[in-house]
């Protein structure tokens, strides 16, 4: 049978064609389905929708991320790559000029897109004078991630927030990288910025389920409390293993993601409080891999009105102690019933009791970082 050039073209084509979709990886696939689907050329019956999904599914996702780290963390990067790479597309840059001058100040700035909020409706901007505490992990000048005041020279954040340096010893060595801010509202301006002199990673951290997600930094020097200083305090934590259901917990987190164009640079800190969320349920969302034990949640089931993802390491708060700080949450912060999952403070209290401490017997992963030239 004879072939004409235009129905061996057409064939040739289809052929590619059906080959090239093979290769296409599942998620992408699915996506270009739905594209065509809209333009009538390809009908696709879209995946039911689940409440609740598994804890291999939810792993996945976590797995899929570069070493643990979080579900739409912001801008991953690749361990491997130099730092000036890292630095190509920042959270949040500060000015290049980082002013000591103290300002607790609450200047007003425009309503951000939803997709860059941290706290998701929060119900105010705190001040630094209410929680003295409070602090900023900045990585290479660029605001991470959510700190705590624990002593006179530590600082408690989630361990994920640091996995650059739990992972790559250029990382850990990079002085410049790491610092914290404190006793400021604004997480970019004023208050007083701290070297970090050494990483405490728990020991029993686990990157890909963030199963006691927790890292102590050791400031280069000792922080002044009280009168000398108003506006920097350290905060007691609990010792309770458990926390119950029927409260509700003060959370504090900073503003933004990315920059705020005509707000001066302002990333001020919000609070939010929102109630303790059924373990059971929690589990049911993500999965009791990835909420254990040392895990407690938080969050509405109907209201939208909730703690970010990109909020982690902040502090949980509940009667003026803190009983946790947060290891994860829903990528999606406009939406009911995605509780947060914070790691319980109390499940931790004696190695942080101990850390540090020569006649210690707990294990610890110390990384000392040399003084800054």
């Amino acid at each position: 049978m004879a072939w004409s050039g235009g129905s061996y073209l057409n064939i040739l084509t289809i052929f590619i064609l059906f080959n090239a979709m093979k290769q296409v990886k599942p998620h992408v696939q699915s996506s270009l389905s739905s594209e065509l689907s809209e333009e009538g050329l390809l009908i696709e019956e879209p995946p039911k929708k689940t409440m609740r999904r598994s804890s291999n599914v939810v792993a996945q996702e976590w797995n899929s991320q570069s070493e643990g780290l979080p579900i739409d963390f912001p801008n991953r990067r690749d361990f491997s790559m130099a730092a000036n790479e890292i630095i190509k597309q920042p959270i949040y840059t500060m000015p290049p000029t980082m002013s000591t001058t103290r300002s607790t100040s609450t200047p007003v700035y425009p309503p951000l897109d939803r997709r860059f909020r941290r706290i998701y409706n929060p119900d105010e901007v705190a001040s630094i004078e209410d929680y003295p505490y409070m602090a900023a992990l900045l990585v290479n000048n660029e605001l991470w991630c959510g700190a705590v005041i624990i002593d006179t020279d530590k600082i408690l954040t989630a361990a994920h927030c640091l996995q650059l340096q739990y992972n790559n010893r250029f990382f850990r060595e990079y002085v410049k990288m790491l610092t914290v801010r404190v006793g400021s509202t604004n997480a970019t301006s004023g208050g007083e910025l701290l070297r970090v002199s050494e990483i405490f990673f728990h020991p029993n951290y686990k990157p890909q389920t963030l199963e006691f997600n927790f890292a102590v930094l050791r400031t280069h020097k000792n922080m002044t409390f009280g009168r000398k200083d108003p506006y920097i305090e350290k905060i007691n934590f609990s010792r309770d293993k458990v926390v119950p259901v029927d409260n509700h917990i003060m959370f504090l987190g900073w503003g933004s993601v990315l920059g705020i164009s005509g707000a001066g640079g302002q990333v001020l800190l919000q609070k939010l409080k929102i109630p303790v969320y059924d373990g059971a349920d929690c589990q049911e969302i993500y999965g009791k891999d990835l909420v254990t034990r040392t895990n407690f949640c938080a969050g509405y089931i109907t209201i939208a009105k909730n703690v970010c993802n990109h909020d982690a390491g902040g502090p949980a708060i509940m009667d003026g102690a803190l009983i946790g700080v947060l290891s994860f949450s829903s990528k999606r912060c406009d939406t009911a019933d995605q509780p947060a999952v914070f790691s319980t403070v109390g499940a931790v209290a004696d190695w942080l009791d101990n850390l540090g401490e020569k006649k210690t017997q707990l294990r610890t992963t110390a990384i000392k970082i040399p003084e800054m030239v």
